[in-house]
């Protein structure tokens, strides 16, 4: 089985899987993509990371996310490359991360530089310092431990110590004062990167303040200028994009009212649905009538 093969889950009721690699010089990895999370560390040697047709430099410390559905791959540039990969469905964690993602630097580390990672001038990742990589390797040997020997409880502990070692990795982002939009200078592109973001992770629980802090203005000044180039609020930009989603799901998909509601944001359905009519002119039951 290809590490990189889709199907590398042994059980699709778990889907985790944990395991180093080693490349030698000459060696690459072809670009390819998948429909999980790969989060990567580099524990030993240089090489190249392709990301988006976009190439950037990797060495020992540095640690970076995969969203799923990009494409990416690795050539060796010095005797070695090794690492760890931990690869993850995102519904594994799926109410933890919508915890999680109320949390800035969470945000920050494990969505933001991602999608800004394939832009033309951003290929900057996190970098641990020899103190934060030995605690690296503590938190995935633990990781390892329970997914190699599956003693009782090894799904609780994984899922526990998959979000110790993000949080972790957040506080060590924030700690060397990463700020995935200052290599952006100009207002008008930050503000068309974030409406970016949020179209594409509409359903995160991102709230005013921490949009504005991801910008680096203060929240009146993100509220004045968002408006400004969007013509809506920052709620009312982001619950159209939530609701257009919606509407294709209950057109295209069998799914409850319930469940696309969640999926799309909507933690309240009374507040869905009010919103939906107020958009659409009926209630999504209806609209789905129509539609069928």
């Amino acid at each position: 089985m290809s590490l990189y093969d889709n199907s590398i889950f042994a059980c699709s009721t778990f889907p985790f899987h944990l395991m180093p690699f080693q490349l030698q010089r000459g060696e690459t990895v072809e670009l390819h993509s998948h429909q999980y999370v790969e989060f990567a560390w580099i524990s030993q040697g240089w090489g190249e990371h392709l990301y988006q047709k976009q190439i950037s430099a990797v060495k020992e410390g540095d640690v970076f996310v995969i969203e799923p559905g990009e494409e990416h791959g690795y050539q060796v540039t010095g005797d070695v490359l090794a690492g760890y990969n931990v690869m993850f469905h995102p519904s594994l964690l799926q109410a933890e991360f919508e915890t999680l993602s109320r949390v800035s630097s969470f945000v920050d580390f494990f969505y933001v530089e991602p999608f800004l990672r394939q832009s033309n001038h951003f290929v900057k990742h996190l970098q641990l310092n020899p103190l934060e990589q030995i605690e690296m390797r503590f938190l995935l040997n633990r990781l390892e431990r329970e997914f190699l020997k599956e003693p009782d409880g090894y799904r609780i502990l994984i899922k526990t110590y998959l979000i110790e070692l993000f949080i972790y990795l957040s506080r060590c982002y924030q700690a060397g004062h990463h700020k995935p939009l200052a290599s952006i200078a100009n207002d008008r592109e930050i503000i068309a990167r974030i409406s970016e973001f949020i179209a594409l992770h509409h359903a995160l629980p991102l709230s005013l303040d921490q949009v504005s802090q991801m910008s680096g203005m203060s929240p009146s000044a993100f509220k004045t200028k968002f408006k400004q180039a969007t013509g809506k609020t920052f709620v009312e930009f982001r619950n159209e994009i939530r609701l257009q989603t919606a509407r294709q799901m209950l057109a295209e998909t069998e799914k409850k009212i319930l469940t696309i509601s969640q999926a799309v944001g909507f933690a309240d359905l009374s507040f869905f649905n009010k919103s939906f009519k107020q958009a659409y002119g009926v209630s999504p039951g209806a609209y789905r009538k129509q539609k069928a």
